[in-house]
């Protein structure tokens, strides 16, 4: 397994500048990417916004919908007790 030490994730504001990027790129409107991740559109504005009030399980959906994340583990089973 990789060292976690050996990643350094980008900082929110970093984040929430690609996504607003990419959203535009992709001719996405907030609204509409909402959509398409399955979350509604104030948790777009807040996530393009940095903003740290975000659950992570919507932010990965956002990033995902927007091709900046991978698909990982099904996170309501591991949200829902399912754990690892």
């Amino acid at each position: 397994m990789a060292d976690a030490r050996a990643t350094k994730l980008p900082d929110l504001k970093t984040i929430a500048a690609m996504a607003v990027a990419r959203r535009k790129r992709a001719g996405l409107s907030q609204k509409a990417l909402a959509d398409l991740a399955g979350v509604g559109h104030v948790t777009v504005i807040a996530l393009e916004k940095g903003e740290g009030n975000l659950r992570l399980e919507n932010a990965w959906r956002i990033l995902s919908a927007l091709g900046l994340a991978e698909e990982g583990p099904d996170l309501k089973r591991i949200a829902g007790g399912g754990g690892l």
